[in-house]
């Protein structure tokens, strides 16, 4: 009955929750063919409640990216991109550094990858299953001037820069970006990473990303549940 339970249980309940702190989604090439997408957490990032001491990767069905309460916010006027109303909510991950434990400053990372083997690498947004089914999901950046560049949309892709849910990024560098929320709860997020090696040719990788927008008590007293059942749970390999 125990082993039923666990697994139709939410997978975030076994995942390593980040919730804090500065990690990319990254993408690397290892051992001269294995170009791949994965969760890269740099020091002082928050993992399962602790501070790590030193940069630290993740398979990307390993994290589960949580998005706090704390960055909602009220839209007075809607925002077609985003799929929010005039005064309907949206949880935002920011641009900016937030400068805190409670709040993921994530971005996405091809510094790994070396800038004279690749021309632009280009990320492209795949199936997004949102917790309703018909929430939205979206990815932006301020342009400077007072507006938003969007680069990823699943109310329209015709309304993101590039005119399909694409951001072409530089290759050894990384950047950051607003993921906005229309509802809370699970989402799980596909992105395809792809570009031309100078000698390998043409790569890509499509990876899942789960993010747990206002977590509810519910996994919490799953896992204490667990621990007083003296059932062990492991964990995916780092």
């Amino acid at each position: 009955t125990l082993l039923t339970s666990l697994a139709v249980a939410s997978s975030s309940a076994f995942a390593a929750d980040y919730t804090g702190g500065h990690a990319d989604i990254g993408v690397a090439l290892e051992g001269g063919t294995d170009f791949h997408l994965h969760f890269h957490a740099h020091e002082n990032a928050v993992v399962d409640g602790v501070s790590l001491p030193a940069d630290e990767e993740y398979d990307a069905d390993a994290v589960t990216i949580v998005v706090p309460d704390s960055v909602s916010q009220t839209l007075g006027t809607g925002i077609a991109a985003t799929g929010v109303g005039d005064g309907e909510s949206i949880w935002i991950l920011p641009q900016s550094n937030p400068n805190t434990d409670t709040i993921p400053f994530l971005g996405l990372g091809t510094e790994e990858l070396s800038a004279s083997d690749w021309g632009g690498i280009t990320f492209t947004l795949g199936a997004v299953t949102s917790p309703s089914g018909s929430g939205d999901f979206s990815l932006w950046q301020s342009d400077g001037v007072g507006g938003l560049d969007f680069y990823f949309s699943t109310v329209d892709a015709s309304l993101t820069e590039n005119g399909n849910n694409t951001l072409i990024a530089v290759a050894g560098g990384h950047d950051h970006y607003s993921f906005g929320f229309s509802e809370t709860g699970i989402w799980a997020v596909e992105l395809t990473v792809s570009g031309t090696h100078t000698t390998l040719g043409a790569l890509s990788d499509t990876q899942t990303f789960e993010f747990n927008v206002v977590p509810e008590p519910s996994n919490a007293a799953l896992l204490l549940g667990l621990a007083a059942a003296g059932v062990m749970v492991r964990r995916r390999r780092v």
